[in-house]
This record gives C-alpha cells, sequence and structure tokens, in this order.
C-alpha cells in the first residue's frame, strides 16, 4: 500500500490540536547506521534482523508503530551504497520507491562516525525528497557530545532537515514515556529536544489509521523466517559466505499444531557448501536449531525447520533467484 493510494482526503474540519495523525516515515541511511534497531524499537516488536554486519537488510521491512493520536508507518530500508550486483541494484531500488511513497524522510546516521563523502551522498538522495526531512543522529550512548554536536552543526548547516539525537538501542531520545509492545520502555527527548516520535508525528499529514488496529506489518510469517535462518548464518559464519547466501522459503504450512518449513541455503560458489555445512554437519545443525528456536520463540508454536543446501553461481544476479526472494529484479 502506498501513501496516495491508502490515504483519504484530509478533512479541513477534523484538522485541530487532537486530530489524528498517520502516514508513512521511510528509514534511510548507510550502513550499520542502525536503522533496523530502531524500526525494531518503535513498533516495538523484533521484525528486522539485527547483526553487527553491514547490510544485513535486504528489502523493505514494514512496521507499524502507533501512539496516542497517531499511526507511524515505518518503511525500514536497505543501507545506501554503491550497487554491483543486480542484488544491490535491487536493494537500491527499494530505498528509492520507500521513498518515493513516503511522507517524511528520516536519514539514520551513525553519530558515532565522522561526516563523510558518504554522507554527503546519502544527504544528496535526501536533499531530492520533496517532503518533511528528518536527520536522526543515533548512537547517542555511545557517541561523543562533541562528535554529535559536531554533526549536528553540519545537517543544520546544509538545511538537512530537522535534527534529532537518540539511541535506538537505548530508547534515549525516541518518546516521552511512552511504553511500547515487548516491555521496551522509552526514553526522553536527548538534552531537552522533543523525542523523534514526537517530530514524526507533527510532520505526518491529518488522516484516520491506514491499517487494522493489531496488525503491525505486511509481511507473511514465511519472509520472517527465512530471515531468522539468514540472521543465524550471520552470526555463526565469518568472512564473506554469509554475505553471498540467500535463503529461500521452499515450503511454509502452519495449518496444523507443528508449523512446516522447509528452506533452501542458496550459496555462490561449491567452495562454500563445506563451510556452511560444517564438519559433520554441525554448523547447518547448529544454524537449524537457533533459527527454530527463535522462530517458535516468535510464532510460541512447536516449528520443524528444515534446511538444504544448494550452490546457484551468480544468484545475486539472477533476475529469477530474486523475485522469489521478493526483490524486483
Amino acid at each position: 500500500m502506498s501513501a496516495a493510494a491508502a490515504r483519504p482526503a484530509p478533512d479541513p474540519v477534523a484538522e485541530g490540536p487532537a486530530a489524528h495523525r498517520a502516514g508513512f516515515v521511510a528509514i534511510v541511511g548507510l550502513p550499520g547506521a542502525g536503522k533496523s534497531t530502531l524500526l525494531n524499537r518503535l513498533v516495538g516488536r523484533r521484525l528486522a534482523i539485527v547483526t553487527g554486519k553491514p547490510q544485513t537488510t535486504r528489502r523493505r521491512i514494514l512496521g507499524i508503530a502507533r501512539r496516542p493520536g497517531v499511526e507511524i508507518v515505518l518503511l525500514d530500508t536497505p543501507g545506501v551504497h554503491r550497487p554491483k550486483t543486480r542484488l544491490g541494484h535491487a536493494m537500491m531500488r527499494a530505498v528509492g520507491e520507500s521513498l518515493g511513497g513516503a511522507d517524511v524522510a528520516l536519514a539514520v546516521v551513525d553519530a558515532a562516525l565522522p561526516f563523510s563523502d558518504a554522507s554527503s551522498g546519502l544527504l544528496r538522495r535526501v536533499a531530492r525528497f520533496p517532503g518533511p526531512r528528518v536527520i536522526g543522529l543515533n548512537k547517542a550512548d555511545v557517541a561523543s557530545p562533541r562528535r554529535i554536536s559536531e554533526l549536528a552543526a553540519i545537517y543544520r548547516a546544509r538545511e538537512a532537515g530537522e535534527v534529532v539525537v537518540f539511541s535506538a538501542r537505548t530508547g534515549a531520545g525516541i518518546a516521552s514515556g511512552v511504553r511500547t509492545g515487548a516491555g521496551i520502555a522509552s526514553g526522553e527527548g536527548v538534552g531537552g529536544a522533543a523525542p523523534l516520535v514526537e517530530v514524526l508525528r507533527r510532520s505526518l499529514p491529518f488522516s484516520p489509521p491506514l491499517y487494522e488496529e493489531g496488525q503491525i506489518t505486511d509481511l507473511p510469517e514465511a519472509f520472517f523466517a527465512s530471515e531468522l535462518v539468514r540472521e543465524r548464518m550471520l552470526r555463526n559464519l565469518r568472512q564473506e559466505v554469509p554475505h553471498a547466501a540467500a535463503v529461500r522459503i521452499e515450503e511454509y504450512d502452519d495449518s496444523r499444531d507443528l508449523v512446516r518449513v522447509e528452506a533452501s541455503v542458496l550459496l555462490d560458489r561449491d567452495s562454500q557448501r563445506g563451510i556452511v555445512i560444517g564438519r559433520r554437519g554441525r554448523m547447518l545443525k547448529r544454524i537449524g536449531t537457533e533459527a527454530r528456536r527463535a522462530l517458535e520463540k516468535r510464532l510460541r508454536r512447536r516449528v520443524f525447520l528444515g534446511l538444504q543446501v544448494k550452490v546457484r553461481r551468480r544468484w545475486r544476479d539472477n533476475p529469477g533467484i530474486l523475485r522469489d526472494l521478493g526483490l524486483d529484479a
């Protein structure tokens, strides 16, 4: 659902202080800035996988955050980079399409890092956005006050958007004393400034809710099953192997008490197969066991997870495989 298709025409009579607001917020940023951590924090549920490796997110993930009087539809996007494969181009297309359908652009910046050429590239992309823009200086819990002040001055001087300082990990600067779902507590605005939720709220248009109460995403559970397997690969494997791998769901059946999931791990090269499987199959078993437990925790149901490893050379440049993975190739 796009912003234009979802929202009815505004009612000028209803546009008072107590009127409800709703809209789409595209979360963009460089790899590793903390976009997915922020999505999970705002929604109050773990929708996006989070690892210490860059480019963990490969496609747009929609999450719905609700607060009194506002529905914030968040679009988490892959980290902005220069693509070298069809997969990379599809990831950057997801960024552009999310911005194209959004009411607000939220650029998340790692406040622990200095301003760079990559930061300038992100700014140029965000500067083309016609609506309200917000610059979120994330990782305030680890960044030095001096670095935060320097970055805030740079973005304000360039009129990039309203600058908000917060920590997606701890919740500081996210919301004023509001508790989101799953017992995640949010903090007050940093340095007395308005917290992020309030800045987003007042940037969104007046509108009734766009989604049914209780809905928090538009993605099927099969997608989250594939992501949980990939997350365990990212955490257990080193070097280039996890980034050269994809997880494709072959079967997802939740019609019975036992949820049955069959998935294929797709690899670029034969040499990676032994690494993923491990000696006597131990690595693949560990990945499968950890992913199954995470999926059972998510679904609160027993799960059978079957994994098989397949070599599909140059899958990152294969349009058919990318479409199977939900990417516009």
